[in-house]
């Protein structure tokens, strides 16, 4: 019995070490004028979260992953409906190439019958074969291959024969936070499509199929997201302390995102920075949450383990692979 109680002693350093907590990471609750400048923009404000020397131990053995945006662009994957007739909740995706490649619920695709935000993520080894992608359709207005403004089916070719399922040729970013929100926690496409109406009718969206993809048809709301992308996107590429950040507009935090690595979520962060600043022109305020009223959130996530996880199961997600969390998200 001894032997087994020090076995578990042993151990716990390890268990410890491997999570998001305040013993492993910090967060920099801008307590100053020149840093809380430095990090907000209008409606937007970001916290960095900071890996201590133990978190990033004990995830250094983690590979380098290559996103799907990069896939897509690189023609690495591939992703079709999951047959002519096509699913609204599912999609094939198989990787093609030498590389890993990871993909995060939230990233949103172009093409096929209907444009989808993927719901749930994943890891596709090199020559992953057809996998199963589970999504939701962020386009209730069309169900036709190629064509935005008929809802004719083209699954067949002009000569009769039998063409390919549809393929999604296009990345478009990830969702808004609200809409993010309730793909993880709703998981209903009948509240998706309310959410994506939401927020096409708040950005006067111009769109004859309903897509979410839209938005930037608006010279507006394109104007005011390339200002909030050229405030942000240089903050923390050159701090590899950097795992994730705590997402803030009005007197509200709208979630976090946090990462097992710096490289891993700066991957990720142009496709969140847009989500981020989607989510502070359509529906934000300019900023006036303390300090306090960030870090009593951050509390929830970051005391211990166990809170996290009962915080995490009503109000966000993580993604492990391997026994290691790769991704925690949580929302408001």
């Amino acid at each position: 019995m001894k032997h087994i109680t020090l076995a578990i002693l042993l151990a716990l350093p390890c268990i410890v070490l491997s999570q998001y907590t305040y013993r492993n990471l910090e967060v920099d609750y801008l307590q100053t004028g020149t840093t809380t400048q430095t990090f907000t923009y209008q409606n937007l404000r970001l916290y960095p979260i900071y890996a201590k020397e133990s978190f990033t131990s004990e995830f250094k053995s983690i590979g380098k992953y290559m996103t799907l945006q990069e896939a897509i662009a690189k023609n690495k994957v591939k992703i079709t409906e999951n047959s002519n007739s096509g699913d609204v909740n599912k999609l094939r995706i198989e990787n093609i190439s030498t590389d890993t490649i990871i993909v995060i619920t939230g990233d949103v695709v172009k093409g096929g019958k209907q444009d989808r935000i993927i719901n749930k993520d994943l890891l596709l080894q090199p020559k992953s074969g057809k996998k199963e992608l589970p999504v939701f359709c962020v386009e209730s207005g069309r169900w036709s291959a190629g064509d935005r403004t008929s809802s004719v089916s083209r699954s067949y070719t002009p000569n009769g024969a039998a063409a390919a399922p549809a393929e999604f040729k296009g990345y478009y970013n990830k969702g808004s936070m609200g809409l993010r929100k309730v793909v993880e926690k709703e998981k209903d496409q009948g509240k998706v499509w309310e959410k994506v109406d939401e927020i096409n009718t708040n950005n006067k969206t111009n769109t004859s199929t309903k897509t979410y993809t839209a938005i930037t048809n608006s010279a507006e709301f394109s104007k005011k997201l390339e200002q909030y992308i050229s405030h942000f996107k240089n903050k923390f590429g050159t701090d590899r302390r950097v795992i994730g950040v705590v997402v803030v507009t009005g007197n509200k935090v709208l979630g976090c995102d946090m990462f097992a690595t710096h490289d891993l979520f700066i991957q990720q962060y142009p496709s969140l920075l847009h989500s981020y600043a989607t989510e502070a022109i359509i529906s934000g305020k300019p900023v006036t949450a303390s300090p306090a009223l960030v870090k009593s959130y951050m509390d929830k996530l970051l005391n211990d383990e166990q809170t996290q996880q009962q915080t995490l199961k009503a109000k966000g997600n993580s993604f492990s692979e391997k026994g290691k969390k790769l991704r925690v998200s949580s929302f408001d």
